[in-house]
């Protein structure tokens, strides 16, 4: 495990918050213990630090175990959460709140091992989870390209670009069946555009060669497909010369 685990031990009796604390040392698992005698008290320590995972009590004087989780944030993850108690009738309602697992006191080593395994098990795969969709996201960040419309800014993967049209001092740019007008010139899309994939015919357009299944050199056209979509562009006949790349 890359990174040590910090722990919440909540439990209105002295001994059971004692005993679970040494257990829990012993694992060398834990950069940080913490141990709270009510929720309150849970609640102020949680304003202080950031518990990976929480012992939680159900049955306390004043708040019980199931008041200190519907207080809790909004999205806030039950999976941090192991009921520790000494009432096992409790855990149907235990599971039934989401809660990460089920201890019944006195708190066997065993059983705290294999469910701190468990909990560092499914951790690490949300860590692998969580990592991928930032590097997914990140990409997905550097790919797009930002192009100015009359209304607004419209973000595009070049990859889902069929081609450009030259528009005057304006550039329409083709994904498939939707056409988005540009307020800026053919030039300065091609800037956006990767230096690879992306074919400059003439001065009216810039074709993605990724799409071009046909030429018709008789018809001056180039037939596009993307995800079944045909779409066919008259060229110049001047520029044909342009896609001797084929």
């Amino acid at each position: 495990m890359e990174h040590k685990l910090n722990a919440l031990i909540v439990d209105d009796e002295e001994n059971a918050r004692l005993l679970l604390n040494t257990l829990l040392e012993e694992t060398f698992l834990f950069n940080d213990i913490r141990l709270a005698q009510s929720v309150d008290a849970a609640y102020t320590e949680m304003n202080r630090f950031e518990p990976d995972i929480i012992f939680l009590d159900i049955k306390m004087p004043g708040k019980d175990g199931f008041a200190f989780i519907q207080d809790l944030p909004h999205g806030y993850k039950l999976q941090k959460i192991v009921f520790v108690t000494a009432y096992d009738q409790y855990a149907i309602k235990a599971i039934k709140n989401q809660a990460f697992d089920y201890l019944l006191k006195p708190v066997n080593r065993k059983e705290l091992e294999q469910c701190l395994s468990r909990f560092i098990e499914k951790k690490n795969e949300e860590t692998d989870i969580e990592r991928t969709v930032k590097i997914i996201e990140a990409h997905d960040r550097i790919t797009r390209i930002r192009v100015n419309t009359r209304t607004g800014t419209l973000f595009i993967n070049p990859s889902d670009i069929l081609f450009c049209k030259a528009e005057g001092n304006y550039t329409t740019v083709c994904t498939g069946k939707k056409h988005h007008l540009c307020s800026m010139n053919l030039g300065r899309v091609a800037e956006l555009l990767p230096k690879n994939g992306f074919v400059r015919v003439g001065r009216s357009y810039i074709v993605n060669f990724e799409y071009i299944t046909m030429l018709d050199r008789k018809e001056c056209t180039i037939i596009l497909v993307r995800d079944g979509e045909s779409v066919t562009v008259k060229i110049p006949r001047q520029h044909l010369k342009d896609l001797d790349i084929i």
